[in-house]
């Protein structure tokens, strides 16, 4: 009995020490282990890389690299003008690297100046390089600028090396879409906004085929994806304003082509459809704002002298309406749609001119009329006979 004792109490002082070793190991383990890494997203690791490129670039350590490296980040962040300028810089103080000219050359296509993209492309190809990613901005520029059998030859280039290259796709489609092969070029352009959803012409590509071909739930639906992308472009609120046309919903339309102009105040084609849709609305007031934006630049323009005669001339400013109509008059003589308004206005103002003498249609100018059945009329009588001296020298007879 005693000895079974012994034995229960070696065994607690046993596993004593046991819970003693294992805490101890744990604390060893807490002291020694290594914390966990902080995840950053992309945006803070752009962040902190163009904090270091640009005290780099202040210290004048290889400004050139970093000022490319720079202009990269810029680029993948869609800020043209900040990549434009850093680029420039790299290739001010180093003139013969192909990487900066393919750079620039692929900003000036994002900034739609065609020919000087082509011409960085060319340079960069000059000095040897052979990417696909060159490749690809070469079909690009060319098919941009009609010369599609050597857009073909670059494109197929591209493709044998980078055979899932989502811009190869988007030039791909613009080329199957010049040859009439509408399903051809939208699958291709599903594909490029699949692998690159940057890729905002092929989302405008995609919107302008399905409206097109009369697909407008498509076309909405692309258009809502990519207004979700790309909030600030004024191309794609302009677009759902031709969806929203021609599903014959023009009050949705003048809202999302306002849109556009909130966002570009010098889009033409939206200034032109606010005033279309407006007058077409009777919301002549909405239409002048955009009108006068258009006659400032073309204020020789029959058709827009015309739309800003009918506004005065609809709101009541006819003095404004003759002036308008008077100048379309003078650049296209006998136009019809001027003459008329003159008409029109002179109709008007004639009518208010006869409506003057009585401006009160309740007040009419009374008058006196006689009731003939009240009235004594007195039958004529002959007073009586007149005599009349006869002159005998003439011997007339008076019967």
């Amino acid at each position: 009995m005693q000895s079974s004792f012994f034995s229960y109490l070696t065994l607690l002082f046993l596993a004593g020490l046991g819970g003693l070793n294992i805490s101890c190991q744990s604390d060893a383990r807490n002291s020694t282990r290594i914390p966990p890494v902080i995840k950053k997203s992309k945006a803070q690791w752009e962040n902190d890389a163009l904090l270091s490129l640009t005290d780099l670039i202040n210290r004048g350590i290889d400004s050139d690299l970093n000022y490319f490296k720079r202009a990269r980040i810029h680029f993948d962040r869609e800020q043209y003008s900040e990549a434009l300028d850093d680029v420039n810089e790299s290739i001010y103080e180093q003139d013969n690297v192909s990487d900066y000219f393919l750079l620039r050359g692929k900003i000036y296509r994002e900034l739609n100046k065609i020919d000087e993209a082509l011409e960085d492309a060319q340079r960069a190809e000059a000095l040897q390089q052979s990417s696909p990613e060159l490749y690809v901005l070469l079909a690009d520029i060319l098919q941009a600028k009609g010369r599609f059998n050597e857009a073909t030859g670059y494109l197929n280039q591209a493709l044998k090396m980078a055979p899932y290259d989502g811009p190869a796709y988007y030039v791909k489609g613009m080329l199957q879409a010049r040859q009439g092969d509408s399903t051809g070029s939208l699958t291709s352009f599903d594909y490029a906004i699949k692998v690159n959803p940057k890729l905002l012409r092929a989302y405008e590509q995609s919107i302008i085929i399905l409206r097109k071909l009369g697909n407008t739930d498509r076309a909405l639906a692309v258009n809502e994806k990519a207004i979700k992308r790309f909030p600030k472009d004024a191309n794609l609120f302009f677009e759902r304003g031709q969806i929203f046309n021609v599903l014959a919903k023009p009050d949705t339309a003048l809202l999302n082509y306002e849109k556009a102009l909130a966002i570009n105040p010098d889009y033409e084609d939206a200034q032109y459809q606010v005033a279309t849709v407006a007058i077409q609305l009777r919301e002549f007031y909405r239409a002048l704002p955009a009108l006068d934006k258009l006659y400032k630049k073309k204020p020789k323009s029959k058709e827009i002298n015309n739309m800003l005669g009918f506004c005065y001339e609809k709101i009541g400013d006819y003095e404004k309406a003759r002036g308008y109509y008077g100048t379309a008059l003078v650049v296209a003589p006998g136009d019809q749609d001027a003459r008329y308004g003159l008409y029109r206005i002179r109709q008007r103002e004639n009518e208010a001119l006869g409506q003057s003498y009585y401006p009160d249609e309740n007040v009419r100018p009374t008058y006196k009329l006689l009731d003939t059945a009240r009235v004594k009329i007195n039958v004529i009588k002959p007073r009586g006979t007149t005599n009349i001296r006869v002159d005998s020298t003439r011997k007339a007879k008076i019967q």
